[in-house]
């Protein structure tokens, strides 16, 4: 299982990824998800199906932060969310083969919705194992309704 930060330095290919869109005005940058607002990346069986989730509100997060780290021996503490000005995101890719992994790349106001880029990286390696990727980040607060991008990549190591 791999905890914390280590999503980014496992060499994803979007951590460095920042999709831009034309808007009405000109092009508009989504804001990249930083290794800062990384709050919890496990593999573990918490989530076993694909999850897009949003959480506005202390007692959601209680909630979804509980069964996040559930399959960890001693769970992390609950990061403390000022939900008057953040929100957290929680992606899970569902049943997938260990290497491959999922990541909120970018996120952020455009068009009248807040849009939320996720990536899963599928690995080129099968092991006979399953796991269950799904990561938690925090973003800035927005009540606009949520569109989620979905991007799919192959890792860059396969031949």
């Amino acid at each position: 299982m791999r905890v914390g930060v280590l999503a980014c330095g496992l060499g994803l290919a979007a951590c460095s990824h920042a999709p831009v869109h034309l808007g009405a005005t000109g092009p508009q940058a989504l804001t990249p998800i930083t290794s800062t607002a990384l709050l919890f990346y496990d593999d573990g069986p918490a989530y076993r199906d694909s999850v897009r989730i949003i959480v506005r509100d202390a007692a959601t997060w209680s909630t979804v932060w509980a069964r996040a780290t559930s399959t960890q021996p001693t769970p992390p503490p609950q990061p403390s969310i000022d939900f008057a000005h953040e929100m957290v995101v929680v992606v899970g890719a569902g049943r997938m083969k260990p290497g491959d992994q999922i990541r909120v790349d970018s996120a952020g106001e455009r068009s009248g919705l807040y849009n939320v880029v996720v990536s899963t990286v599928v690995g080129c390696r099968r092991f006979a194992a399953d796991t269950y990727p799904l990561e938690v980040v925090r973003v800035a607060r927005s009540d606009k309704q949520v569109s989620f991008i979905e991007r799919r990549d192959q890792a860059g190591n396969c031949s």
